[in-house]
């Protein structure tokens, strides 16, 4: 039996036999360190006795991970691949590097798994997504278009590639990409509220307050959209709607706003 589901085994049998304490006790999550914290413990050992077997680093390197410790984990990642370079292990080495915030660091080891022709879809969706940290947009477009051919159903590929090509100018395409996620998934204010954003941009006014107006339905308080809705009204001269959508944000605690309802409306 592997030796990490017998720690697991072992961390429940000995709760159930002192009366469940922790288990009551515990929030999940702090049962979750506690599982975590005898594993790295259990593995540990298991490195004592045996520092050349490549699967007790990567287990514990997993349990770091999931602890919080991801200096740890990417120490440990890095000793099972001098070992054996496996591309199981140099995934969760780039997925540790991407949570610890090292995108950089994590491009490269995901590059790696490209160059290898070891990949799957997630590799991608995760160079795309650290590309998009890093404001990289054409990158995170280009590995976002590369995911989607893998996945053409899941709709953050299509909502964070539709967001880079916002920030990239491309008005018209960010449309198309939060059309495509609103196909899959309807009830996002947010989304709706970014579609009549970009067709703002393209000057298509009338259509943009359709949106605004369905994100609105979903989110009576969004004084984002309201403000969206405002400005859209102003650009077709419907001086009152607009002043009204800007007091309306005003009375939802925006005093930002002040100074544009006094230039437009008094």
């Amino acid at each position: 039996m592997n030796i990490r589901i017998k720690t697991i085994i072992l961390i429940l049998f000995l709760a159930f036999n002192t009366g469940c304490s922790f288990f009551y006790k515990d929030s999940s999550k702090e049962l979750f360190n506690k599982l975590n914290r005898e594993i790295i413990v259990n593995f540990s050992k298991a490195i004592s006795n045996d520092p050349d077997n490549f699967l007790f680093y990567f287990e514990r390197g997993r349990a770091n991970h999931d602890y919080g410790d991801y200096l740890g984990a990417i120490k440990d990642f890095k000793n099972s691949l001098r070992i054996n370079p496996d591309s199981k292990v140099m995934f969760s080495l780039a997925n540790t590097k991407y949570a610890y915030g090292d995108y950089k660091g994590a491009i490269k080891d995901f590059e790696k798994l490209v160059l290898r022709k070891e990949l799957n879809d997630q590799v991608f969706y995760n160079i795309a997504s650290a590309h998009l940290i890093l404001l990289d947009y054409e990158r995170a477009i280009d590995y976002y278009t590369k995911f989607i051919e893998y996945d053409k159903d899941e709709e953050n590929a299509y909502l964070n590639r539709g967001n880079a090509k916002f920030k990239n100018s491309d008005f018209s395409g960010a449309s198309k990409d939060y059309e495509k996620f609103l196909h899959i998934n309807k009830s996002s204010y947010v989304v709706l509220n970014n579609l009549g954003v970009s067709k703002f941009k393209l000057g298509k006014y009338r259509s943009a307050l359709k949106d605004f107006e369905k994100s609105l339905k979903q989110n009576s308080r969004n004084y984002s959209t309201l403000y969206n809705k405002s400005m859209t009204h102003f650009k077709l001269k419907e001086y009152k709607k607009a002043c009204n959508d800007l007091e309306k944000s005003i009375k939802l605690g925006k005093e930002v706003f002040k100074e544009e309802y006094s230039k437009i409306c008094i």
